[in-house]
């Protein structure tokens, strides 16, 4: 089998989780998701910055050195919103040069969004007072990355669509 790499990013409470493990059980492809990323959110404003520095560009050369296939929950493209939004340091440089690598690596990006958030509660203030403009600065990285990016609306929470959609993105129906 060919490299598959595909990042689920959107906003908050959007289903990534449940579906990026359910696509994993599918493709049988490892999931992955960063469990420190909670426990330095609102604790360490470096933690973020560092971790798009050197974290996630010594991932991406495994990536690249590897072949191996990954199917992530949250990577740099949340990096390149949150950043944003909430405005932390950040360093677009290395964030563009990730989206680069990515791109000719063939990663996919999926960003499950709703077309509203006023019935969802994050467990952060400071997303829930940001999900809009958190959800625009995902509709403008879809159009701002090089990889190609699928946009899926979950406001049905219908997880067989959800996967029949994105299997069809990636030529894996």
């Amino acid at each position: 089998m060919s490299q598959r790499v595909v990042i689920f990013d959107g906003p908050d409470m959007c289903g990534k989780t449940n579906i990026a493990k359910a696509l994993s059980g599918q493709l049988d492809i490892p999931y992955f998701k960063n469990i420190d990323e909670h426990k330095y959110f609102l604790t360490d404003k470096a933690y973020f910055c560092n971790a798009i520095r050197y974290v996630d560009t010594y991932f991406t050369s495994y990536l690249q050195a590897s072949g191996a296939s990954v199917i992530l929950d949250r990577a740099w493209p949340s990096e390149w919103i949150y950043s944003q939004a909430l405005n932390r340091c950040t360093f677009m440089d290395v964030i563009n040069e990730l989206d680069t690598k990515h791109a000719a690596m063939g990663t996919k990006i999926v960003i499950p969004f709703r077309t509203d958030y006023s019935m969802v509660k994050d467990d952060y203030d400071v997303i829930n007072e940001n999900i809009q403009k958190i959800h625009d600065l995902y509709m403008a990285f879809a159009e701002w990355s090089k990889c190609d990016t699928l946009l899926i609306n979950v406001d049905d929470e219908n997880l067989d669509r959800e996967l029949a959609e994105i299997n069809a993105f990636l030529g894996t129906e």
